[in-house]
C-alpha cells in the first residue's frame, strides 16, 4: 500500500516547529545551567562570608583586636564618645586631696557639700606615687613644709615633678607665702593658685571652675596625643591606641596595657605616662 507523503507546506511547518522546540530545549538547558551556576556562586559567597565573619570575630576574641568584616581595624574616635554628667554628680566623683601641714583648709565644709576630698599632712616617698599616678583628679598642694624629705624645693619640687610625668594633672598651688620671682617657673605650672588665708566660698569657686572647665576627657586625650607625638609615635599608631581605648570603653573592659603598648619599645617613661593618662580617660566612662 503506497505511503502518503505530507504536503510540502505542512512538512515545512512541522520542521519549523521541531526546530523551535529544539531551540527552546537548548535555551531552557542553557538557562538552567546559568541558574545553577548563580545559585552555586551565591552559596559559595555566603559560605565564604560566614567563614570570614566567624574568623574575624574569633580572632578578635583571642587577640583582643578590633578587626572588622574586611579585616581592617575599626577606629573609635575618643573625642566623639559622649560624656555628660551633671555637676552635682561630678563633684562626688572627682577625687580631691589637700596636702597641707596646717589645718587651714576647710575640709569638713567641702565634705558637707558632697565633695570627695581628703587631707594629707605631708608627701613621703611612699605616698608620692599615688599623686603622680593620676589617682587624684585635683591636688591642692601647699608649697612649704610638706615635702622637705623628698625635694629640696619642697612643695614646688613636688608640683614640678608631677607635671613633668603627668602634664594633665590638675594642681592648685596653696600657700601663705609671698610670690617668689626666683620660683616663677614652678608657679606657672599650677592650674590655679589659692592664697592663705582664703574663705570657703572663694576656694569653692576656684575648685568648681576647675571641675567644670578642666576636668574633661578632651584635656587628657589632647595631653596623651601631645606626648605620643613628641615621642615620634606615628599618627597611625596613635589612631590604633585611640581605637583600643575606645573599644575598652565601649565594652566596659579592663585594659590589657601589656598587649596595647607593644609599640612603646620598652620606653618605661612613655609607658608610664600612657597608662596614667589612659586610666584617667577611662575613669570618665566607668
Amino acid at each position: 500500500m503506497p505511503q502518503l507523503s505530507a504536503h510540502p507546506l505542512e512538512r515545512t511547518k512541522i520542521d519549523r516547529n521541531y526546530s523551535q522546540l529544539n531551540n527552546n530545549s537548548i535555551n531552557l538547558l542553557f538557562n538552567s545551567n546559568i541558574m545553577n551556576e548563580i545559585i552555586i556562586g551565591l552559596i559559595i559567597a555566603t559560605g565564604g562570608s560566614l567563614i570570614n565573619f566567624v574568623s574575624s570575630k574569633t580572632y578578635n576574641m583571642i587577640t583582643g583586636s578590633s578587626k572588622n568584616f574586611i579585616w581592617k581595624d575599626k577606629q573609635e574616635e575618643l573625642k566623639k564618645i559622649k560624656y555628660s554628667v551633671k555637676f552635682e554628680e561630678l563633684k562626688k566623683r572627682v577625687r580631691i586631696v589637700v596636702v597641707d601641714d596646717e589645718e587651714s583648709f576647710p575640709i569638713k565644709l567641702f565634705q558637707t557639700e558632697g565633695y570627695a576630698i581628703e587631707k594629707w599632712d605631708k608627701v613621703t616617698d611612699v605616698s608620692y606615687g599615688k599623686l603622680e599616678s593620676g589617682f587624684y583628679d585635683i591636688i591642692i598642694l601647699d608649697i612649704k613644709g610638706i615635702a622637705q624629705d623628698i625635694s629640696l624645693d619642697d612643695g614646688l619640687g613636688v608640683l614640678e615633678s608631677i607635671k613633668q610625668k603627668n602634664p594633665a594633672q590638675i594642681i592648685i598651688a596653696y600657700s601663705q607665702y609671698s610670690y617668689d620671682l626666683s620660683k616663677a617657673h614652678f608657679w606657672e605650672l599650677a592650674d590655679e593658685k589659692i592664697a592663705k588665708p582664703s574663705d570657703f566660698l572663694k576656694m569653692k569657686k576656684i575648685v568648681d571652675e576647675l571641675i567644670t572647665t578642666k576636668y574633661k576627657p578632651e584635656r587628657y586625650i589632647d595631653t596623651l596625643h601631645h606626648i605620643l607625638e613628641s615621642n615620634k609615635i606615628s599618627k597611625r599608631q596613635i589612631q590604633i591606641l585611640d581605637s583600643n581605648i575606645g573599644n575598652i570603653i565601649k565594652r566596659n573592659e579592663k585594659p590589657d596595657w601589656d598587649r596595647i603598648l607593644g609599640f612603646a619599645n620598652d620606653n618605661t617613661r612613655l609607658i608610664t605616662q600612657i597608662i596614667t593618662l589612659g586610666n584617667s580617660i577611662l575613669k570618665f566612662f566607668q
